[in-house]
């Protein structure tokens, strides 16, 4: 037969041991702030076992009510930290409501009499929580790709459906807690399954962490921090493969007209704004562009390639920035923005990226000395000012 006395105290040694380690963590690293969402909730659980130990040294009812009370906040501070990960809100009335509502319940007579009708609320509480979490790991965006997050998801629904049942079968035949020297076989396995399920959780949680620490470093790593464009980096990255599709590509290449004004006269705050606004409006335009990619590649210059669209798609695109960026204002009382573009094209030859690149801006340099304001194409003569 299992031991629960002893199941009971190995389980608390191992949730304490894990509980000062993500301390360690958290205060090591305070922006992780996961990591503290994990220590509270193994806290909680070393707490709910240090208070279901002193039943007998402590009133009972107050005793199993702590307990309760931690065991129900082992997953409430779980839960919080599933919508960390998630970025999601974390209302403080949610992660306490099931202590509310605990607490509340151990205020009715009828309930502080019976400890196995108590024990199916504090059961409805977490498993509340875990319901919530699974729904967060399993929602579509996210589950997709991530076959650990389904396992994970599974693991929640199968300990709150045990918990449940076991709750509604000890209340059924209102079988109290048993005490810590004689703790039967059952209830004993459940505590071991439980905590095998809980560090389980814990280690895929972080284990999302994780994951998300990779993605916010390759963003950095590819992205432009003022716009959000890719930068110069990942657009040669992205870009050298790109250029080489079969059907051709063509390059827009973008300047903000009268950059430096604006921040002499303005200020770089000013500048700034531009930058922000003018990445908008490229994402705008460039959205529906299936293939298409921006990016941010040197002070005010922006490039677009477009592989396996035409001469005509690419300068269709370029008018269409073009007219989004003349409605942009820096500054109230500022003169509208504009935009010189430079387009260039492969076409069958399958030129490399820094050809499309030279040609692009070639033809950005000629928009620039016709007036700016206009599209220049790369081999072709002086078009139209855009504003025609």
């Amino acid at each position: 037969m299992l031991d629960g006395a002893t199941l009971l105290i190995a389980s608390m040694a191992v949730q304490f041991v894990m509980a000062l380690y993500f301390w360690t963590l958290w205060l090591g690293r305070r922006d992780q702030r996961v990591h503290l969402w994990i220590a509270a909730s193994i806290t909680a659980g070393v707490l709910g076992c240090g208070c279901y130990m002193l039943r007998g040294a402590a009133p009972e009812p107050l005793a199993m009510w702590a307990a309760q009370l931690c065991f129900v906040q082992v997953f409430a501070f779980l839960w919080g930290g599933v919508r960390l990960v998630h970025a999601r809100p974390r209302p403080a009335w949610i992660v306490w409501s099931g202590a509310a509502v605990l607490s509340a319940s151990c205020l009715i007579p009828a309930l502080v009499a019976a400890e196995a009708l108590r024990n199916v609320v504090a059961t409805l509480a977490f498993s509340s929580y875990g319901l919530a979490m699974t729904g967060d790991l399993l929602r579509r965006r996210h589950a997709r790709t991530a076959p650990t997050r389904w396992l994970t998801g599974g693991l929640l629904l199968l300990v709150a459906a045990a918990s449940l049942a076991f709750a509604a079968d000890a209340g059924r035949h209102s079988v109290a807690v048993a005490s810590l020297v004689s703790i039967p076989s059952l209830p004993a396995l459940w505590l071991l399954f439980h905590t095998t399920i809980y560090v389980t959780l814990v280690l895929s949680l972080t284990t999302l962490e994780l994951g998300n620490e990779a993605q916010r470093q390759r963003e950095a790593a590819t992205t432009d921090s003022l716009t959000g464009l890719l930068n110069r980096r990942a657009f040669m990255e992205r870009a050298t493969p790109a250029a080489g599709h079969p059907r051709g590509a063509t390059l827009l290449m973008l300047d903000i007209d009268h950059f430096k004004q604006v921040n002499d006269l303005w200020g770089h705050s000013a500048g700034d704004r531009a930058l922000v606004l003018f990445a908008g409006a490229l994402l705008d335009a460039t959205g529906g562009v299936l293939g298409a990619f921006a990016a941010r590649i040197g002070g005010e210059e922006f490039a677009v390639l477009l592989p396996g669209r035409s001469r005509d798609e690419a300068a269709a695109l370029g008018l269409r920035i073009a007219a989004r960026v003349r409605e942009l204002r820096h500054t109230p009382g500022a003169t509208r923005m504009t935009v010189s573009i430079g387009l260039a094209e492969s076409g069958t030859a399958m030129a490399t990226l820094d050809e499309l690149l030279s040609g692009a801006d070639r033809a950005l340099y000629r928009a620039k000395r016709g007036g700016r304001d206009r599209l220049e194409q790369d081999s072709v003569p002086f078009a139209p000012s855009l504003a025609a």
